[in-house]
């Protein structure tokens, strides 16, 4: 059983095992940045299942479930709405939602790139598209600037045609993109869960009772340190 839940209209079942670079493969947007990209197709996204949780140093990421493995920080929001014995009701924020990545090819770059956003994003970002679904379609030649603008729970992102004319380069790198597809081992790449460890141990540092609940993890020797998030996006703002 796969991490991704649906690509496009299409139930995915695959995981991918391969890693990449998030840093260089994320699109990661400041305030006011933007980024000339090409859309390959019409479809180019795929739903996922997240656990984030920012007051809890849980930082955006996949869940196990979908692996058929168990969860921790999933069970840690469980046991903390059963009021079980010892467990902060704080950690009943830790259960999953649906996030979204989408495959844009990056004209500067030369990349193939992805961006991950939340439910609301996704749709507001599918709106826009639908404006230029048909002519992406049909093989029509458009470059988009994806922009972000604002900080926090103000934040919005834009897909605008460019309207200049395309350099030689830029031509030359959107002619390079003819034959790429954004296929599911693509996507499965940048989906890295946490391992049971690093999320146990990141709960013990928040204050849970791994040790009645969880002992069949050793931590002895793991640290919460280094957590790494998929996203550039922590929870405040997974329900924009």
């Amino acid at each position: 059983m796969g991490l991704i839940s649906a690509k496009g209209n299409e139930a995915v079942q695959s995981a991918g095992k391969s890693s990449v670079d998030l840093s260089e493969i994320m699109i990661r947007l400041k305030d006011k940045e933007a980024v000339k990209v090409r859309l390959l197709s019409a479809e180019d996204f795929v739903e996922y299942e997240a656990i984030s949780e920012y007051n809890l140093g849980v930082y955006t990421q996949p869940s196990r479930e979908p692996l058929g493995e168990k969860d921790y920080f999933i069970e840690a929001g469980k046991l903390a709405k059963q009021k079980a014995d010892g467990v902060d009701e704080k950690f009943e924020k830790l259960f999953p939602r649906k996030r979204y990545l989408i495959a844009m090819a990056d004209i500067g770059t030369g990349k193939l790139r992805a961006w991950d956003c939340s439910k609301a994003q996704f749709n507001n970002f599918i709106a826009q598209l639908e404006e230029y679904k048909e002519l992406i379609e049909d093989g029509e030649q458009i470059v988009f600037n994806f922009k972000r603008s604002g900080n926090s729970t103000d934040t919005t992102y834009t897909l605008q045609p460019v309207m200049k004319k395309l350099t030689a380069a830029e031509k030359e790198a959107y002619d390079s993109f003819d034959e790429v597809v954004a296929d599911i081992e693509f996507f499965e790449s940048l989906l890295q869960p946490r391992t049971p460890k690093l999320q146990v141990s990141v709960l013990k540092e928040k204050g849970f009772p791994v040790e009645k609940y969880f002992p069949e993890v050793d931590i002895s020797e793991e640290s919460a340190e280094g957590a790494e998030t998929a996203s550039d996006e922590a929870s405040p703002l997974d329900s924009i």
